[in-house]
């Protein structure tokens, strides 16, 4: 098969659950003998790369003043050097390799690459649930879309990566869904780790950064670990090292270099988490792992404690072309008591880890790498609708990079 993945998020050096998990997905297709290509924006904020970065870590096929062309895991990147060219360069790139199938992830700000897709490869679009806050529709939707939802529902095929995305597709757009769970764990035997510090992957208010200050506050002589990501803003940044006990680090590639200095992991995300590729990870390697108690990480969490009560974000405001959270007031009590049992009891702390090892364990031991494929290759394209119309997007570079990079931005200390 020749697949395409058209995404409005960035394709290297990328942390964040969706975009790693495509990137996963795709070189795991490219592995398997299928041609693969991606459109996506060239990296980190858009135009804040440049291609001499890009060269130190890979070596481009092609440059021009539009794209730099690299190939990465078997995958054929054409990388927009502007955020104006990304939807042209998408349809370019659509009309000369013709694919089979082209995949758009949720995280598409104005519904670009999807109207793209839908007008370049009618009837061969495969539509990708990451992030609920991205669908068009239903009470969690930053920009909810009669038209967006329609080109959701046009779609030959719509993959959600957890049973709360399925069901929340369900429930509001009224679309069916197939679960396809990323296989994004690497390959085992993963090794086991028992550091120092409390640990938090991407602190920001979204993901529950108060409750972890106010846990670095209450125990002011435990060591803390913060890797900010995609959501740390500047501010942020300064309260995390306001704290003399709060270490921060840069996110990386191999996440073991992170989970080896974790003795718990904290994960108190106030915002409708699809699914927590955070939670999962540490618990594999026997790291004990305190989450909010929300659908998409009670999923993740595997019927192992704790699941801990938090106040859930209501509203956001919009600042600079970002929906920026209100944050409610959180009772960070019961997540300081459970976090001070595992610190002060080692028996609890080990029996917590090997029933954190043996779920996370079984639960990847399930998962098949190759349903993807599978399910592509017995998708049908379906009949041809009338070309959607041309997206609504401003045409203002600066206003197209705000859109672009609403909650997929790397911000990397």
């Amino acid at each position: 098969m020749r697949i395409l993945l058209a995404q409005n998020m960035f394709w290297h050096r990328t942390h964040g659950g969706a975009t790693k998990s495509n990137r996963i997905m795709l070189e795991e297709l490219a592995a398997r003998g299928h041609e693969c290509r991606v459109v996506a924006p060239l990296t980190g904020e858009l135009g804040r790369t440049t291609v001499d970065e890009l060269c130190r870590d890979l070596m481009p096929e092609s440059v021009s003043r539009h794209e730099v062309v690299v190939r990465t895991g078997g995958v054929l990147a054409h990388l927009a050097l502007e955020p104006s060219g990304l939807a042209g360069l998408a349809r370019r790139v659509a009309e000369e390799f013709a694919p089979d199938w082209t995949l758009v992830p949720s995280d598409d700000p104005g519904l670009l690459m999807l109207g793209v897709a839908h007008r370049a490869t009618p009837g061969r679009v495969v539509y990708l649930a990451h992030t609920l806050q991205q669908l068009p529709f239903g009470p969690r939707a930053f920009y909810p879309s009669e038209q967006g939802t329609r080109l959701v529902a046009r779609s030959a095929g719509v993959v959600a990566v957890s049973r709360t995305a399925q069901e929340y597709l369900r429930a509001w757009g009224g679309i069916d869904a197939t679960v396809i769970r990323p296989h994004v764990y690497g390959p085992g035997p993963h090794p086991r780790h028992h550091g120092e510090h409390v640990t938090m992957i991407n602190p920001c208010g979204y993901k529950g950064l108060p409750i972890f200050l106010a846990l670095a506050d209450a125990l002011p002589d435990t060591p803390f670990l913060a890797v900010p990501t995609w959501g740390t803003t500047a501010a942020e940044l300064v309260e995390l090292a306001r704290r003399p006990n709060i270490e921060l680090a840069p996110p990386t590639d191999d996440m073991d270099e992170i989970w080896a200095r974790a003795e718990v992991v904290v994960v108190p995300s106030l915002w409708d988490e699809t699914f927590g590729y955070t939670a999962v990870e540490p618990m594999l390697r026997g790291i004990p792992v305190l989450a909010a108690d929300t659908e998409g990480l009670r999923e993740a969490k595997l019927g192992v404690p704790h699941l801990l009560p938090v106040r859930r974000i209501e509203r956001y405001s919009a600042v600079g072309g970002r929906p920026e959270p209100v944050i409610p007031e959180q009772d960070p009590g019961p997540w300081l008591q459970a976090l001070t049992a595992l610190l002060t009891d080692p028996a609890r702390h080990t029996e917590l880890a090997e029933r954190s090892r043996v779920a996370a364990a079984a639960f990847v031991d399930s998962l098949d790498p190759g349903r993807l494929e599978s399910y592509l290759a017995g998708l049908e394209p379906v009949a041809p609708q009338e070309p959607p119309p041309v997206s609504r997007l401003p045409t203002d570079p600066r206003r197209l990079a705000a859109l672009a990079h609403l909650l997929t931005k790397e911000r990397l200390p």
